[in-house]
């Protein structure tokens, strides 16, 4: 039985959540602040989420759940907010204090299903496959030195971004790189500066390019490698052009690679089993039908999906970033708070490769045009428009 710690300095709130919860399978754990909340969690080691209000007195959410994550990382954390001023609970996601963010008032089944969600993808992250293959395997791309001081730098109250470029000024050749894919077509910005790629891109996209960097090697020579990157980058930009399309507004930061690392599994599965993973793209290269979900299970006891989003989770990306990894090939499966870029992601994985290398073209979910209230015919022009019409279905 999982278990949820609740905490809200409103008896009336935590009462009412006694209530909507009350026929659910789960084990509740309520406390009226943060230190109540500590010393419950200190006490009792079953405890697999906590959700925690963000405007408490003494200590407040982000507060509290920065120190749940230090001590109990492996714990699933949300925030709540009741305040129309969302930045700092998008703060919270993007530096993954939390894995999500829900607004109050809450629809009781809406808030049921998005846990429900949670607690499935945990699930599936923590399977004892990958513990295994942790355990048994040196090829596995650990988390890059830059990277790991980058969190270390945002976690630190008395650390400014200053800090943060400086650091990442003196790897030069990180810092070549990073410039080279902020100036593609990725994101139109133009600049030979690390510190405005930094304030107009954000240090979570920052943080997301550095990652791609890493386990792509974008300098490699090697075929798929090479198609994988290709196929990324223009994911991304569909990514972009078809959110800000659909939704009238810019790509939300938090969001900003999504398309970019959706992927990241088949980059890892090359790494692990280089020879065995090419020899099955050069057998889907000459079978389209060949399902490569179905053949990753077979062969490999999980799929690119799941083996991508474990190393996402495990380099604490933020939750968008992990989910539209997990669920990209079935988004209407993905928690409803960050279905959309589930959705759009998974669109923009089908155009890119049926533009690039149709062979590689995975199943479309005709079902999500009408989720995302577009025509295909709608869809399809904005993506021959991108990358300056270079590509055209």
């Amino acid at each position: 039985m999982k278990s949820i710690l609740f905490v809200d300095d409103e008896r009336a709130i935590l009462s009412s959540i006694k209530r909507e919860f009350f026929d659910t399978d789960y084990s509740l754990y309520f406390a009226e602040s943060g230190v109540e909340a500590l010393k419950i969690l200190h006490e009792n080691i079953d405890i697999n989420m906590v959700i925690s209000d963000f405007m408490m007195p003494q200590m407040n959410g982000y507060e509290l759940l920065k120190k749940v994550k230090h001590l109990y990382p492996d714990i699933i954390r949300i925030v709540l907010s009741g305040y129309t001023d969302n930045s700092s609970m998008i703060r919270c996601v993007s530096e993954n204090i939390a894995q999500l963010y829900v607004n109050k008032p809450w629809d009781k089944e809406e808030f049921i299903d998005i846990i429900n969600k949670l607690f499935d993808t945990s699930d599936k992250l923590n399977h004892e496959t990958f513990k295994k293959l942790v355990e048994n395997t040196d090829k596995l791309p650990t988390i890059p030195t830059l990277f790991f001081q980058i969190n270390k730098l945002m976690e630190d109250d008395y650390s400014s971004i200053d800090d943060i470029i400086n650091l990442i000024n003196k790897d030069q050749t990180m810092a070549f790189n990073i410039l080279r894919t902020i100036n593609s077509a990725f994101y139109g910005i133009k600049t030979g500066s690390i510190k405005t790629a930094v304030l107009n891109l954000g240090l979570e996209n920052l943080k997301s390019i550095i990652a791609a960097i890493e386990l792509f090697n974008i300098n490699s020579s090697d075929f798929y490698m090479k198609l994988l990157w290709e196929h990324s980058y223009f994911t991304n930009i569909i990514t972009i052009k078809l959110y800000e399309y659909i939704f009238k507004k810019k790509l939300p930061q938090q969001y900003s690679s999504a398309g970019l690392l959706h992927d990241i599994g088949k980059v890892v599965l090359l790494k692990l089993f280089n020879l065995e993973y090419v020899a099955f793209l050069k057998i889907k290269d000459n079978n389209r039908d060949l399902d490569l979900l179905t053949y990753e299970r077979n062969f490999f006891k999980y799929t690119h999906e799941e083996l991508g989003s474990y190393i996402l989770n495990w380099w604490q990306l933020p939750s968008p970033i992990v989910e539209t990894a997990l669920r990209h090939t079935k988004p209407l499966s993905s928690s409803k708070m960050y279905r959309d870029i589930v959705c759009i992601v998974h669109l923009a994985d089908y155009y890119s490769w049926k533009l690039l290398h149709p062979n590689f073209m995975p199943t479309i979910n005709e079902e999500v045009f009408s989720y995302l209230k577009i025509e295909k015919n709608e869809c399809e022009n904005i993506i021959n428009n991108c990358n300056g019409g270079d590509y055209k279905l």
